[in-house]
C-alpha cells in the first residue's frame, strides 16, 4: 500500500512542479514559486528514491529508522506534502503583478552598484581579523578540524565568515541582475562566488551561489526557454559534481572508500529532509517512545532569549537541533558539538503538533508574499535564500540573514511609503 501512496503522491508534486516551471518560464515573478523548488528536491524527490533505490537504512540515526518502518508515519508524510503546493499556491501574486515592474526594480537596484562591489570584499577583509587568518588556506577546514565540536575564538569567528559569504551571493546576483551587461557582470562577479564558496568551507554556500546567479538572469530577462532549461541542466551538473568532490575530497565518502549503501546514506542526510518530517510525526503517535522536545515551544523560547547569555539562565534552553539529534540517537537531552540538519516542518511539529504543519506552510507563504509586495530585487533575492534556507536548515544557522531580510523589509516598505 505504501509505494502506491508514494507513487501517487509523486505524480501529484510532479505535475506542481510541470506546472510551476511553466509559470516560471512564462515570466512569473512569484517568490513562492521558487521556494517550491527546492521543496520538491528535498521533501519529493525522495520518494522517488525510495521508489526506485529503496529506503535508507541509516544505521547511523536510529530515530530515522523506526519512522521509516511506520505505515502510519509515511501515509501522514505523504498527504502532508501533497497539501503544500495546495496551500502555497494561495501566495502566488496576482495576475497583474506576476511581473512587478521589474524594469522599474532594476533601475532602482543599479543605484546601490557602488555597495554592492563593497560588499564582494566583505570575507575577505574579515580574513584579515581572524585569530589565525592561515588557517583559510585549507579548504573546508570547519569541517576537517571538527570545529564544531568546541566553542573556540575560531569557530566563533568563522560564524560571522559564514553569514558575509551568504551576503556575498546576494550581491553578486544583485550585481549580474542590475547590470546592462549581465554576461560580463558574471565573470566579473565569479572569483568573488568562488572566494566565498573557499572561505566559507561548505556545500551550501556554492548551491545559494548557483541559484541566486541563475535567479538574477532570470530577473534580468537573459534566461528564458530553452536558455533557462539549458543553464538549469549546467547547474544540476555542477552541484552534482562539486558534491561528489567534496564527499570524495573532504569527508572521505566514495565508492573507494566506503559501501555503496553508505554512500546512499551520506546523499539522503544531506539531500533530503522527509526523515526529519517523519521522525517528527512519529514522535507526535508515539509519544511514549520518543519525544523530541521537554514541552511544546521550547525551541522557541531559545529564539526569543538566543542573545541572552547562558550565564545569566543557565537552564536557558538549546537550540532544536540538539534535542532533534538526542532524540534521533534515544538519548537525554545534550549538546552534541553539532547537530542534525533540520527544517522548519519538524520543527514546527515538535513546538506546535499537528497545527504546526499548517503553520509552517503558511510562515513560509506569508514571508514570500511579504518579499513580493516590496517589488525591490535584493528583497526578492534574500526572500527566496530565506524561505529555502527555512525549508533545509534551523532559524539559527542564518539568523544574520534572518534579520538581514527584517531590516530590508522595513526599509523597502518606509521607502514606498
Amino acid at each position: 500500500m505504501i509505494p502506491f501512496v508514494q507513487f501517487g503522491t509523486l505524480v501529484w508534486l510532479t505535475c506542481a512542479l510541470i506546472i510551476s516551471l511553466r509559470r516560471i518560464i512564462a515570466g512569473d515573478r512569484s517568490t513562492i514559486l521558487l521556494v517550491f523548488l527546492v521543496f520538491y528536491a528535498f521533501f519529493a524527490l525522495p520518494l522517488l528514491f525510495d521508489l526506485v533505490l529503496g529506503s535508507s537504512s541509516y544505521l547511523a540515526e536510529p530515530g530515522f529508522v523506526y519512522a521509516e518502518r511506520d505505515d502510519a508515519v509515511n501515509v501522514i508524510y505523504c498527504l502532508f506534502i501533497a497539501l503544500v503546493p495546495l496551500i502555497w499556491s494561495g501566495f502566488l501574486r496576482a495576475h497583474k503583478s506576476r511581473h512587478f515592474r521589474s524594469q522599474e526594480a532594476l533601475r532602482k537596484l543599479r543605484r546601490l552598484r557602488l555597495p554592492l562591489v563593497l560588499l564582494l570584499f566583505m570575507p575577505i577583509a574579515l580574513i584579515w581579523w581572524a585569530p589565525d587568518p592561515a588557517i583559510y588556506l585549507r579548504y573546508a577546514f570547519v569541517v576537517t578540524e571538527n570545529l564544531g565540536k568546541t566553542v573556540t575564538d575560531i569557530s566563533r569567528f568563522h560564524s560571522y565568515v559564514m553569514a558575509s559569504c551568504f551576503i556575498v551571493t546576494i550581491a553578486g546576483a544583485g550585481l549580474v541582475a542590475g547590470a546592462k551587461r549581465p554576461w560580463r557582470c558574471l565573470m566579473l562577479v565569479t572569483p568573488f562566488l568562488a572566494a566565498a564558496v573557499w572561505l566559507n568551507g561548505k556545500r551550501t554556500v556554492l548551491v545559494m551561489a548557483v541559484i541566486m546567479t541563475m535567479t538574477s538572469l532570470w530577473l534580468s530577462g537573459r534566461l528564458r526557454g530553452r536558455k533557462m532549461l539549458m543553464a538549469a541542466a549546467v547547474s544540476v551538473l555542477l552541484i552534482a559534481s562539486f558534491s561528489y568532490w567534496y564527499q570524495l575530497t573532504v569527508r572521505d565518502i566514495g565508492p573507494s572508500v566506503a559501501e555503496s549503501s553508505d554512500v546512499y546514506e551520506n546523499f539522503r542526510v544531506d539531500y533530503a529532509r522527509d526523515s526529519r518530517v517523519k521522525m517528527a510525526i512519529f514522535a507526535e503517535l508515539h509519544p511514549s517512545t520518543m519525544s523530541i522536545l521537554e514541552f511544546r515551544g521550547q525551541s522557541l523560547i531559545f529564539y526569543a532569549t538566543a542573545y541572552m547569555p547562558r550565564a545569566m539562565w543557565p537552564g536557558k534552553p538549546m537550540t532544536y537541533a540538539c534535542y532533534f539529534t538526542s532524540a534521533m540517537f534515544g538519548s537525554s537531552p545534550q549538546d552534541w558539538g553539532w547537530g542534525m540538519t533540520t527544517s522548519i516542518f519538524d520543527e514546527a511539529i515538535a513546538n506546535g503538533s499537528w497545527f504546526g504543519l499548517l503553520a509552517a506552510s503558511l510562515v513560509i507563504g506569508i514571508l514570500c508574499r511579504i518579499g513580493d509586495s516590496c517589488s525591490d530585487v535584493l528583497v526578492f533575492l534574500l526572500t527566496a535564500i530565506v524561505a529555502s534556507l527555512l525549508l533545509t536548515v534551523e532559524l539559527v544557522a542564518f539568523a544574520p540573514l534572518a534579520l538581514l531580510w527584517v531590516m530590508m523589509i522595513v526599509r523597502a516598505k518606509v521607502s514606498f511609503a
